[in-house]
């Protein structure tokens, strides 16, 4: 009977461990994949500066398009300036005591070319900004997989931890009872004792995993996640080919930015060229004032075309400096494609290792726990020590635990991959 308590602790232990936590109630993951356009500081920080493109964009239309410039002006002046006009027999004056003057001009960009070039390069920078975001989205989408399921994980460990601590506690009451009676020694006491010591750092440090993680998920996505967890119990679907998530390589955002980006590079340096070419513009202009001199009249116009071509020392220097920059964009682009493919190489390998590792970390559960009921039935027989039980436990527990962050892996490594790709959770 000194043995029975031992016996059912270990029954319990091994029961609650095989089994799937029966609580679903934290927020599934695609509530706090929805949460990242509000939530993510990244996010919401590529949302800013493609708004700040954009608006780029809208002002170099806007120097392209005419412009209107109105002035007027009012003078006291200490002595009016007047005489008689023997032609016409009034008087003319030339300076008024107060001067009023008025000029209204419109000007139109006939020929701008460079103006034209700056305004294609903030379009193509536009469009870099919107692959960051998608990216940036995609990154933080990676970032929100990870974690969660970090949460979920630890969690779980956190129910095994305690449920390992509340059998191992039980075991050593029952080693101090027979301690007591005088059918054991100390020394099976004190080991019992550490065992349940060895326990509570352990459930101390899973709890600290996960008080982390729901830190860290709470900052990516605004979201504070509920105490309970779901299970990572279910297997995700087997790999598709690997043609299947190379097909989207080539549009995926890291790509498309650094394409938009050397794009916009290379329409730098012809800037560079163009604005060594004058800017033409033509012009109207009405003036008016109260004095109306010899003429006699208060309002004149005036239509003209202006050229203005300035050379200087800079552009020369500018059209060499913008040629390098374009060839360092040319080289990020290439390295875009590499590091994507290989992303995607590496998740998808990621993918079917974590597959390996699950299914063997399953067994190996499945095989400690066989061990550790083996080892429990040969220490009632006397047919085993003390240290082979705990050992047994150990190694059950282990065991465990490695089962349960083999899940997360494989859930994570699918996740992954499928978002690298391009491709719908």
């Amino acid at each position: 009977m000194d043995r029975v308590v031992p016996v059912l602790s270990l029954v319990a232990l091994m029961t609650t461990l095989a089994s799937p936590s029966g609580a679903h109630a934290q927020q599934p993951l695609r509530e706090f994949l929805a949460a990242r356009e509000t939530g993510s500081l990244d996010v919401r920080e590529a949302r800013a500066a493609l708004r700040q493109a954009q608006s780029q964009v809208d002002e170099a239309r806007a120097r392209l398009l005419p412009s209107f410039t109105a002035q007027g002006g009012y003078q006291r002046n200490e002595f009016e300036a007047a005489f008689d006009n023997p032609l016409t027999g009034g008087e003319v004056v030339i300076q008024p005591f107060d001067s009023l003057t008025a000029q209204f001009t419109a000007t139109v960009p006939l020929i701008d070319v460079g103006g034209w070039s700056v305004y294609f390069q903030t379009e193509a920078f536009a469009d870099s900004a919107s692959a960051r975001l998608e990216l940036a989205d995609q990154n933080v989408a990676v970032a929100i997989v990870q974690v969660w399921h970090q949460l979920v994980g630890s969690r779980a460990v956190v129910e095994a931890s305690e449920r390992n601590l509340e059998a191992l506690v039980s075991s050593r009451d029952a080693a101090a009872a027979r301690v007591e009676v005088g059918v054991a020694a100390q020394l099976e006491l004190s080991r019992a004792e550490a065992e349940v010591t060895r326990a509570q750092q352990v459930l101390a440090e899973s709890r600290l995993a996960v008080v982390l993680a729901a830190r860290n998920l709470q900052n990516l996505t605004g979201i504070t996640p509920i105490d309970e967890r779901p299970s990572l119990e279910d297997i995700p679907p087997g790999l598709e080919p690997f043609d299947r998530y190379m097909a989207n390589a080539p549009d995926l955002p890291a790509v498309r930015a650094a394409r938009a980006a050397s794009r916009a590079a290379d329409i730098a340096a012809d800037t560079a060229w163009t604005s060594l070419l004058p800017i033409v513009s033509g012009y109207a202009r009405e003036s008016g004032s109260n004095a109306g001199g010899f003429q006699g009249a208060n309002w004149s116009y005036a239509l003209g075309v202006q050229a203005v071509w300035t050379l200087d020392f800079l552009r020369p220097a500018q059209i060499t400096t913008r040629a390098a920059q374009a060839e360092v964009s040319e080289v990020q682009l290439e390295r875009a494609v590499q590091q994507t493919e290989t992303a995607i190489f590496d998740a998808y390998e990621r993918v079917g290792t974590a597959r390996a590792r699950t299914e063997a970390a399953i067994a190996g559960a499945a095989a400690a726990q066989r061990a550790a009921e083996d080892a429990r039935v040969r220490f009632d027989a006397g047919a085993a020590t003390q240290l082979d039980l705990i050992q047994a436990q150990r190694d059950y527990f282990q065991a465990e635990v490695l089962r349960i962050q083999a899940l997360a892996d494989l859930h994570v490594a699918h996740a992954t991959l499928r978002i690298r790709a391009g491709m719908e959770l």
